[in-house]
């Protein structure tokens, strides 16, 4: 029996992120996303993968993430990570259109009819948070997700005991205005020293969050030993997790309650299936991190729906504009950008449904990701402390 062969693979950057297209001599294409804050890393890394990729098999999908990690010398860190996630995401594309069915049926069908989302909001005031939050409430959302720090007004500076006290007010507000129903999710973005953790956990666990969101630093897993006994709030951590090896140490120990691992970041659909099986036995759950486009988006959708271990939630966000806050209406996308790839999963009463169509069922336009010119898509705000020195982002 013939087997199918990869042809050809190539990168695009565009203004929408980091996209991978892979071609067979069966006339079947994938197309994956690797977006990270290094982009032309990645797509320099994804070229140098490529000799472990042409003329292969592309239907066997654990042997090429095997082969693009393993036969680098150097490798792990958010650019392998990313550039495998592309490949891989274009991998499983491939082998649902080639037999015609979704992904999330490659990965052992529907774990669920539908997906928990949540909505992000931000705020430069208590009462700009708070307002933007209940709309999103009103509009069924049901999980909102939030940073609230003082570096809105005061550019490039970050002052832990300020950021903690504006954290504060602003979950007060916030709840306030959403009611006991609706889940908060404290967003940290890895800011804090663990004292000062500690302080925001001490002074929100009345208001009932979900969990707080990265904390700490994520360099060093075991300093959340130093915020777990003090706090009775979940902790999430994870997003900058780029294969299961970085999730070890947050597994095994019990440092945390949910893990954010990104499909485009973190090795890739292939990746992302090995880490929920580490977690499932040790009881965390997933929150899939995802900022990206739609094919990221997708992929996303696809393991939510095919886990058993997701819990509930998947931020559906794409150029900080969260799908939550759109109508369902596909005519009604507002500012979801669907020029390059589409279309994004249809969202009613806080839920996102399956998309349809084989493999992705997204449609990816290569002459729309040539014609928009590449941006600096690594380029973030360099914050300092008060006496000058670097403070995280």
């Amino acid at each position: 029996m013939k087997q199918m062969k990869i042809t050809e693979v190539t990168s695009y950057l565009s203004s929408d992120g980091v996209f991978v297209k892979v071609e067979t001599d069966e006339g079947i294409t994938g197309y994956g996303e690797g977006t990270n804050f290094t982009p032309r890393a990645v797509i320099g890394m994804i070229e140098e993968l490529k000799p472990y990729l042409i003329g292969e098999d592309p239907q066997r999908i654990e042997h090429l993430w095997q082969s693009c990690f393993r036969r680098l010398f150097a490798r792990g860190g958010p650019v392998t990570g990313s550039a495998i996630a592309a490949i891989d995401i274009a991998l499983w594309d491939i082998k649902g259109k080639a037999l015609g069915v979704p992904i999330y049926q490659l990965l052992g069908g529907l774990a669920r009819d539908k997906v928990r989302v949540y909505g992000p909001v931000a705020g430069k005031s208590a009462e700009e948070i708070a307002r933007k939050a209940k709309l999103l409430a009103d509009r069924g959302v049901t999980a909102i997700r939030y940073r609230a720090f003082h570096d809105w007004d005061d550019l490039n500076l970050h002052d832990h005991k300020r950021a903690v006290m504006q954290q504060i007010e602003y979950t007060e507000a916030i709840r306030a205005a959403v009611g006991d129903e609706v889940d908060l999710i404290i967003e940290c973005h890895g800011r804090y020293d663990p004292d000062y953790a500690v302080m925001l956990a001490k002074n929100v666990e009345k208001f009932r969050p979900l969990y707080i969101e990265d904390p700490i630093r994520h360099e060093n897993p075991q300093a959340y030993r130093r915020l777990r006994p003090y706090t009775s709030i979940p902790l999430a951590t994870g997003e900058r997790g780029h294969n299961k090896w970085d999730y070890r140490e947050l597994i095994e120990g019990g440092l945390v309650d949910y893990l954010r691992p990104d499909i485009c970041w973190c090795g890739g659909i292939t990746e992302m299936r090995k880490i929920a099986a580490i977690a499932e036995m040790y009881y965390v759950n997933l929150v899939p991190h995802n900022n990206w486009g739609p094919i990221g988006t997708a992929a996303s959708m696809h393991v939510s729906l095919a886990f058993s271990n997701v819990a509930l939630h998947v931020s559906l966000a794409f150029s900080n504009v969260a799908l939550l806050e759109l109508p369902a209406s596909a005519s009604n996308a507002g500012d979801l950008d669907t020029t390059v790839a589409s279309p994004y999963p249809v969202v009613e009463n806080g839920y996102a449904f399956p998309l349809d169509g084989p493999g992705l069922g997204v449609t990816f336009s290569e002459e729309a990701a040539e014609a928009r010119p590449a941006k600096r898509l690594g380029v973030v705000p360099k914050l300092n402390a008060l006496d000058g020195s670097v403070r995280d982002w």
